[in-house]
């Protein structure tokens, strides 16, 4: 038998104490050490004196047998408890486990200009119900999210509980990272490094889904781009924006201007994003109306055995921690039965008036 948490069993040192405060208790109330006191026995609905306790005989302590065992439900209750708690496991028991292989990147552009309200509500927001529509529609798939501006982080690494994404969404935006820009070779690098990390035998599907205006600040991103296509790495980008563009919003209820003080004017720039799309095998399309991207997920697939579910036996050990607590809550309550015996009853406490015997006269 082994246990899932087995730092938890140095709790049983608070039972432990309870029995030894009872029985330090327990020889301080013997009749021994109070000769002269009488004691007796109250029960749920009779007190009965125990007739041999004024001589302080010693053998009298253990007319009731209740206080024999001082506690002992209680204390075996919890120690119980404990145990469950600290969740044991034995035997071994074969689950099967569902597995998909491919593994999908999502990039997220938090730069200024996703702003820009040329896409309704603007372009992060649209980006953002993307990205929850195709978690809608993912089953199994390994996901993960990075952010990326002027510099790029991991945000979520690649996994197949969709929950933290969904929890990290509605909270970034384009105050998350402190750099500004878009600067792609930050991001492809992070992508890069983070497939590296969960590198898996037999080919994976691998996908990096850019959502982005394609404003990119430099082209030094190219050179990257051989790693990506060596680790069969797909690009599918997103293009968030339209080519008439918009100003982009301040905060203040104005908007960005540049050195001169002229207002800035963001347009969607599919370049960058079309030129990773096309090296790597993947594919761009304009995300200034409603996209499928699951549906482009499934496009690229190139084989058919790629991106299927696989399906594996794993052994793992039984928990048996529901045998311990049911036995603990059981004890728990006759405890509580025990200690608690006594249902008080309201009585009338006040006095009787006795009525005064009535005098035939009057004495003068």
């Amino acid at each position: 038998m082994s246990f899932y948490w087995p730092h938890l069993l140095w709790l049983l040192a608070i039972p432990l104490v309870l029995a030894l405060a009872a029985l330090v208790r327990r020889v301080r109330v013997t009749p021994a050490a109070h000769p002269k006191i009488l004691h007796a026995t109250a029960a749920a609905r009779t007190l009965r004196l125990d007739p041999d306790t004024h001589s302080g005989n010693p053998q009298s302590e253990i007319r009731n047998p209740k206080s024999a065992k001082p506690r002992l439900f209680l204390i075996l209750g919890l120690s119980l408890a404990i145990l469950a708690l600290a969740r044991p496991q034995w035997g071994r028991i074969e689950v099967p486990v569902f597995d998909q292989s491919r593994e999908i990147l999502i990039a997220l552009d938090l730069s200024r200009s996703m702003l820009s309200p040329d896409v309704k509500p603007d372009r992060l927001d649209r980006a953002r119900l993307l990205i929850s529509s195709l978690l809608d529609k993912l089953k199994g798939e390994r996901v993960g999210l990075i952010i990326f501006s002027g510099t790029a982080f991991l945000q979520s690494p690649l996994s197949a509980d969709y929950e933290i994404l969904r929890e990290f969404l509605p909270q970034l935006n384009t105050t998350y990272l402190p750099e500004g820009g878009t600067n792609y070779r930050a991001l492809l690098q992070t992508a890069l490094d983070s497939f590296r990390a969960t590198d898996t035998a037999g080919g994976a599907d691998r996908y990096l889904i850019i959502l982005s205006d394609g404003e990119a600040t430099d082209d030094n991103w190219q050179p990257l781009v051989d790693q990506l296509k060596a680790k069969n790495i797909r690009v599918i980008a997103l293009g968030v924006g339209t080519a008439d563009g918009w100003m982009i919003p301040d905060g203040t209820g104005g908007y960005v201007k540049d050195d001169r003080g002229a207002v800035v004017r963001s347009k969607l720039n599919p370049a960058t994003l079309q030129d990773l799309a096309t090296t790597t095998k993947g594919r761009y399309t304009d995300a200034s109306s409603w996209v499928d991207i699951a549906q482009l997920i499934d496009s690229t697939v190139a084989t058919g055995r790629k991106g299927e579910f696989r399906e594996e036996n794993r052994i793992r050990l039984a928990e048996r921690y529901q045998w311990p607590l049911a036995v603990a809550l059981l004890l728990l309550a006759l405890s509580y039965w025990r200690e608690f015996p006594v249902r008080p009853k309201p009585r009338d406490l006040r006095p009787a008036i006795t009525p005064k015997p009535a005098t035939e006269g009057t004495q003068k």
